[in-house]
């Protein structure tokens, strides 16, 4: 029996005086299991994982070098992508034995870092057994994962407290296969529609062979198969013209379409994900300040095809764009987050398993002011902006702004403006320059100079009624407000003004109404 195996494997200690092993994070063997794990979210791969590589290689670290948990997990999903149900029956088992038996001694010894990987595994695990169908010949052995995980749940409980992962909805989905494997087979070819057909690439000479499309599984293949055909595509409209928005329409449109919930996460809303390395993430950074946006959005673009949740690359992105003027490519971008954000909700507050947040307080504004304006607008002309006029003169000077901003200061960036406001014609268009120079102090994190700025230009729109012949005016710094307040911790009198102005905003923009009603718009 598979299991038998692998209880002994998580049984027989490394060495006679050291059972657990030294630790193994930093040596060679680790990392290339790290490196072929990292294929399967890579559009930049030829091809994914060699599952069967990793299990042996796995197998083999955990018999000689070390009892790792975070190696565990991943033997028994490759168990589970080599060997199917038995092989996930086998890796439970020995997980199992691990946790119960040896916990204590286990490498990693951070309790957070064992959590990271037990999720980790929870999260596939999840994905693949909600696209289960399971055959009569299933049935015992559905029976047996669903002891494993109920007896691992109550172990890492125990162990790990509020960090463990949440086994109990797998179970229940592995009860609701052993059901369905129970019942007798319908009369299929009655009801089973045709096959459809997936022509798929196959050998290095660009051959083509149709495999069929019967189930849930095949539908995911398909669709990763989408994804590997269209990373020339993109790369080659990227070579012609780096602004070119179709590129940015398809990678994301196929990066998101096979998200469809939420990833786990805890009651603080950390997830197992792992973000990008820090000094990754600095050195992206330093070179858009330095100014080089054409070669870091291809860069960037490599990145964010392999972590589909680094929201923080977005906005990256989107600064790239905006300093090579790509309007039409910028709004792309942003509809297309947007409509990340309405079919998951919440997905911005969400964090890395080091507590890092998918989406920083700068981007958190972004978000705010850019994507969520774009949803509002629909699909206007190319480069509008929700808070602020399409083409006028003082949108143009804050994109110069945010440019003095990176390169200088805040104080460099907002004399710029000033400039602009002196020279402005009526009290409409000093709102307006205002305006910019609020949303500036917003993208500078300066949240109370920046509602000090909206709180006065709302009161003036108020007093002078402007508000009344200017409501869009008046919602784009109404909106602007609200965000503010959204940053800023706020006294009951604060709060106060923010629940005036909320209601205020619902009397001249009826999408605040429905969003509060119904949620954001599908």
């Amino acid at each position: 029996m598979l299991a038998l195996k692998y209880i002994s494997l998580a049984s027989t200690p490394i060495g006679e005086d050291n059972f657990a092993g030294d630790d193994v994070r930093y040596s060679s063997e680790f990392e290339a299991l790290e490196a072929e794990l990292a294929k399967s979210n890579s559009l930049h791969q030829n091809g994914g994982p060699d599952w069967q590589k990793i299990t042996a290689q796995a197998e083999q670290v955990l018999q000689s070098q070390s009892k790792d948990l975070r190696v565990a997990c991943w033997l028994v999903w490759g168990l589970f992508r080599c060997e199917q149900l038995p092989g996930l029956h086998a890796g439970l088992a020995m997980l199992r034995q691990l946790c119960d038996t040896h916990w204590d001694i286990l490498h990693p010894l951070k309790d957070r870092t064992r959590s990271a990987a037990l999720n980790w595994l929870t999260s596939r695990l999840e994905q693949s057994l909600n696209e289960l169908q399971p055959s009569p010949a299933d049935t015992e052995v559905l029976s047996l994962l669903t002891q494993d995980l109920k007896a691992l749940d109550v172990i890492l409980q125990g162990r790990l407290g509020e960090q463990a992962p949440l086994l109990l909805p797998l179970c229940k989905r592995l009860q609701q296969a052993e059901k369905t494997g129970q019942q007798p087979a319908q009369q299929s070819a009655e009801v089973t529609p045709p096959p459809l057909s997936l022509v798929s690439s196959s050998g290095s000479n660009g051959s083509q062979s149709v495999e069929a499309i019967v189930s849930t599984r095949d539908a995911h293949k398909a669709l990763r198969a989408m994804q590997e055909q269209s990373r020339p595509l993109c790369q080659w409209w990227h070579s012609q013209s780096i602004l070119d928005a179709r590129a940015i329409n398809l990678s994301r449109t196929l990066l998101w379409l096979p998200i469809e919930a939420l990833p786990e996460h805890d009651a603080e809303g950390k997830t197992g994900l792992r973000g990008l390395p820090a000094d990754r993430l600095t050195a992206f950074r330093e070179r858009l300040n330095q100014g080089q946006p054409n070669a870091l959005l291809m860069d960037l673009e490599t990145s964010l095809a392999r972590a589909p949740f680094w929201l923080d690359g977005q906005y990256l992105a989107w600064q790239c764009l905006e300093m090579l003027k790509a309007d039409a490519a910028m709004q792309e971008l942003e509809q297309q987050l947007s409509r990340l954000l309405q079919r998951l909700p919440g997905l911005e507050a969400l964090q890395f398993f080091d507590g890092s947040p998918f989406a920083s307080q700068e981007t958190l504004v972004w978000i705010r002011s850019r994507v969520n304006g774009s949803r509002a607008n629909g699909s206007g002309s190319p480069g509008h902006d929700a808070l602020g006029g399409a083409g006028q003169a003082w949108d143009e000077a804050f994109k110069e702004a945010s440019e003095l901003l990176r390169k200088d200061s805040l104080r460099v960036a907002m004399a710029h403006l000033n400039a602009g406001m002196r020279a402005a014609r009526g009290g409409r268009e000093q709102v307006q320059w205002q305006t910019a120079m609020a949303r500036l102090c917003l993208r500078a994190g300066k949240y109370e100079l920046a509602r000090n700025l909206l709180e006065g230009l709302d009161n003036r729109l108020q007093q002078g009624g402007l508000a009344e012949w200017e409501p869009a005016l008046a919602v784009r710094v109404m909106r602007l407000l609200l965000s503010c307040y959204e940053q800023l911790p706020l006294d009951a009198q604060a709060r106060l003004r923010r629940d005036a102005l909320n209601q205020r905003l619902c009397h001249l923009d009826f999408d605040v109404v429905l969003e509060q009603a119904l949620g954001p718009k599908q």
